[in-house]
C-alpha cells in the first residue's frame, strides 16, 4: 500500500493529534509519570482511537451515508470538533476523574488495592494546590519559614525540585511565625532541601 504525503499528513492528524491533545490537557492538570517516546506514541494512538470510537457513529454518516459533498462545510466543521475540540472536552474529563479518584474508588468497593495514580508524594501534595506555611529544614542544618499560597511554585521537573514560597517569616521566641519585612518570596534549590514539614493556615487568616 502506498501513502501519499496527503495521506501520511491526514492519518497523521486523524489518529495522533486528538491522543496529543487529550494527553497534554491532562499533563496540564494531573502529575504524570515520564514516558518514554515510543511509549508517548502508542499513547496518542490509543486516546485516538477511544476518541474516534465515541464518534464513529458520526464518522461513519460523513464518509459512508454521503454528506461529504452534499454539506461540505458543516461535515468540515464538524470534523474539526472530532479532531481537535472532542480530545479536550475528554481531557478536561479524564483529569476530573482523576483528581476525585473517581475509578479508583470504585476498584476499592469491589476488593481492590489499586495503586496511586500520583508518581511522587512530592506531586500529590504540591498538586492539592493548598495554602500552609511550610517548615523547609535545608541539608546545611538552616531552616527556612515559608507560606505556600497564590503566587508560590513547587518545580514538576522530577530533576529539579526547586521551591519557591511566595513569602518567608521569622520564627520568634514565643514560638510564633513573624512575616519578614519587605519579602518576596525565596528560591530553594532542590539539591539543597532536607525535609519539609507543612502547618495548616489559621481558619480566620485571610491570606
Amino acid at each position: 500500500m502506498n501513502f501519499s504525503s496527503f495521506d501520511a499528513v491526514f492519518f497523521t492528524a486523524g489518529f495522533l493529534v486528538p491522543g496529543f491533545i487529550w494527553s497534554t490537557v491532562l499533563s496540564m492538570l494531573v502529575p504524570r509519570l515520564s514516558a518514554k517516546p515510543e511509549s508517548r506514541v502508542v499513547e496518542f494512538l490509543t486516546l485516538s482511537c477511544i476518541n474516534h470510537g465515541f464518534w464513529s457513529w458520526a464518522l461513519l454518516l460523513i464518509f459512508r451515508v454521503g454528506p461529504l459533498n452534499e454539506q461540505p462545510i458543516w461535515c468540515v466543521a464538524a470534523l474539526f470538533g472530532i479532531v481537535f475540540v472532542s480530545p479536550i472536552v475528554f481531557g478536561l474529563l479524564h483529569a476530573r476523574l482523576q483528581q476525585i479518584e473517581w475509578v479508583a474508588r470504585q476498584l476499592r468497593r469491589l476488593g481492590y488495592r489499586p495503586i496511586h495514580s500520583v508518581p511522587t508524594a512530592w506531586d500529590w501534595k504540591f498538586s492539592q494546590g493548598k495554602s500552609g506555611w511550610a517548615r523547609v529544614t535545608l541539608k546545611s542544618g538552616s531552616i527556612v519559614y515559608g507560606l505556600f499560597a497564590e503566587g508560590s511554585f513547587a518545580g514538576s521537573d522530577p530533576e529539579r525540585r526547586d521551591l519557591f514560597p511566595v513569602a518567608t517569616y521569622r520564627l520568634l521566641e514565643s514560638g510564633d511565625w513573624a512575616p519578614e519585612e519587605d519579602t518576596q518570596g525565596v528560591l530553594i534549590l532542590a539539591d539543597q532541601i532536607a525535609t519539609i514539614e507543612f502547618r495548616n493556615l489559621p481558619e480566620d487568616s485571610n491570606e
